[in-house]
């Protein structure tokens, strides 16, 4: 990429920004002062609301800056659907023009791999992992706003790392649907769907964007992480919000309890599920990597060995 085009998707990128930090303050101001009848909500709920957004800036800064390194030390090309997927995430859509001349999508392939052993071994522990792990979980009192940290994301982001393409596909199919067996989860179809089979079932996109590489250089590394986590939690929470906008809008509903006072459901369905999401993904962003970085040795054993196979 010119010098021209870097110092353009850095202009553009200062802009996004402060557009988007001058958005989370008049959130935070929002939310805060949505109390009913002259009151407010508790200062613990304030704080809690504070670090949501702030993270939310905080996260979306550092896209920004891993998108833009990224643009200026990839002179060969190889980064290109991390670039994208970090282009679609801070809406640079000016990188995203550029890179997609790079791709060739006629060497895109989903060919079906012949499973071994080893992948049915695989899927089998990290399903009962994500039960295991899910059920531990359920445990843990939730927090303000009815925030619950979902460790059980885990096991599938793994399984997306180390598996093939149809036995990630397999593991989170199996792990959204059979988890409507499990105690607690609503058997209303549409929060069912959008809440619990979605963004399970979903993760499986993290497949397209994990490292098969080792990388020593601690920006690359960022920025496939970034990309593997960002682009299903981002499904994840778009998913949560249509089931709360169903959940709130509903006319059959008779008491429909919220955190706070907010007249336009969709908006409020948007703010109320970034607090889920938000911690969901500051616990990912820390786990995953870390995780899969540690087993790293898993994973090239696991393709050394299906390539003798083949």
């Amino acid at each position: 990429m010119n010098k021209n085009t870097i110092k353009l998707t850095i202009s553009l990128s200062t802009i996004r920004i402060l557009l988007f930090l001058a958005l989370i303050i008049w959130a935070i101001i929002s939310v805060i002062n949505v109390g009913s009848e002259g009151t407010k909500m508790p200062i613990g709920k304030n704080i809690t609301v504070s670090i949501c957004f702030s993270l939310f800036f905080i996260l979306f800064l550092l896209m920004n800056i891993s998108l833009i390194l990224n643009v200026i030390f990839d002179s060969s090309h190889l980064n290109n659907k991390i670039i994208i997927a970090l282009s679609i995430i801070t809406l640079n859509i000016e990188t995203i023009i550029i890179y997609l001349k790079n791709i060739d999508f006629k060497k895109i392939s989903f060919k079906m791999q012949k499973w071994t052993a080893f992948d049915i071994t695989s899927i089998a522990l990290l399903l009962g992992l994500y039960f295991a792990i899910g059920f531990v979980s359920s445990l843990i009192p939730p927090m303000p706003f009815y925030i619950t940290i979902s460790f059980k994301y885990i096991p599938l982001f793994f399984g997306a790392f180390i598996l093939p393409l149809f036995g990630c596909i397999t593991l989170c199919f199996l792990s959204a649907t059979l988890t409507a067996f499990m105690p607690g989860t609503p058997l209303a179809f549409w929060q069912f769907l959008f809440d619990y089979w979605i963004p399970i079932f979903c993760i499986f996109i993290a497949y397209f964007f994990a490292p098969n590489i080792k990388l020593n250089k601690l920006i690359n590394k960022i920025s496939i992480w970034f990309a593997f986590i960002t682009i299903p939690i981002l499904i994840i929470y778009f998913s949560r919000v249509i089931s709360g906008v169903i959940y709130w809008l509903n006319p059959n509903k008779v008491d429909v309890w919220k955190e706070f006072d907010w007249t336009n459901n969709i908006e409020y369905s948007f703010i109320y599920n970034s607090f889920n999401s938000i911690f969901d993904y500051v616990l990912l962003m820390i786990c995953v990597p870390s995780i899969c970085e540690s087993l790293w040795v898993i994973k090239e054993r696991f393709f050394f060995n299906k390539n003798l196979n083949n």
